[in-house]
């Protein structure tokens, strides 16, 4: 079993250029707030509006609430989606590992959350975690695949998903790839699962040393692919190419996932 890390949700750059932010509240529940929909799909009814979406938390009728009133009216690129468990992405450099995402491996989603308390946007923001899906199966679909080509159980399936909706309701004929979580192995959390630096060495399969401000496996500093120590401040462009960083199959990787999953376990969802 391997674990893939895949970042999803508004950014820093969504913060700064349409004020939108995912909000975490001091009890440590949260609302995912997705990225803005593309443009080109701005007329189809099939993708819903921030307005259109109800939050998790109940504190307020939809999603509306925790963007800018200029906002509550766009399309909303809703995925993952925590209903029926489903993510999807275009053929991108960025997402191009999920081709290896094999049934019984994991998705582990990160996000940006942003602190906000009875008064509003407080100072501060974090990456957490926010679910996971026990990979069910991996759908690849081809460029300019028509209706047809799919089979009944596959659009029933994956319905529900950012990129089906584009398809199907806007005629995107673009290739597209949706992974499907197989309950009850897939949940969206309750609380964030913020990302100190004690889950950030679990995930590097290593340790932590707050000396030094890096992360070691024995004597040896962890590095990345271009062989930089990996550090808690870079996590975010770490994490930003969708990628396996652990897998159950290396020596010493199943502690590390053993105690992730015991502590996603106490964060997850009902």
């Amino acid at each position: 079993m391997r674990l893939f890390v895949v970042n999803v949700g508004v950014n820093m750059a969504d913060a700064s250029r349409r004020g939108l932010r995912s909000p975490i509240f001091p009890d440590g529940t949260f609302e995912f707030v997705p990225i803005k929909e593309h443009r080109n799909f701005v007329n189809c009814a099939r993708i819903p509006r921030y307005c259109d979406l109800p939050t998790y938390t109940r504190r307020a009728d939809s999603l509306a609430a925790y963007v800018p009133k200029s906002v509550a009216l766009y399309r909303a690129h809703l995925d993952p989606e925590f209903n029926t468990f489903t993510y999807g992405d275009i053929v991108s450099s960025r997402s191009a590992n999920l081709r290896d995402a094999t049934k019984g491996d994991q998705l582990w989603f990160l996000a940006r959350l942003w602190n906000y308390d009875e008064a509003g946007w407080a100072q501060g923001s974090n990456f957490y975690f926010i679910g996971l899906f026990e990979v069910e199966s991996n759908i690849f679909v081809e460029e300019e695949t028509e209706p047809e080509s799919f089979s009944a159980d596959v659009r029933q399936r994956i319905q529900a998903n950012a990129h089906y909706k584009r398809w199907a309701g806007a005629g995107d004929r673009s290739a597209f790839r949706v992974i499907t979580g197989r309950r009850p192995g897939s949940f969206r959390f309750d609380r964030g699962l913020q990302v100190t630096p004690e889950v950030a060495a679990h995930l590097f399969g290593g340790r932590y040393d707050p000396h030094e401000r890096l992360f070691r496996l024995g004597d040896e500093i962890l590095t990345n692919r271009n062989g930089c120590p990996r550090r808690v401040e870079t996590f975010g462009s770490a994490t930003r190419t969708i990628q396996a960083f652990l897998d159950s199959a290396v020596a010493g990787h199943q502690e590390h996932l053993t105690w992730l999953s015991r502590l996603a376990a106490t964060h997850a969802g009902s």
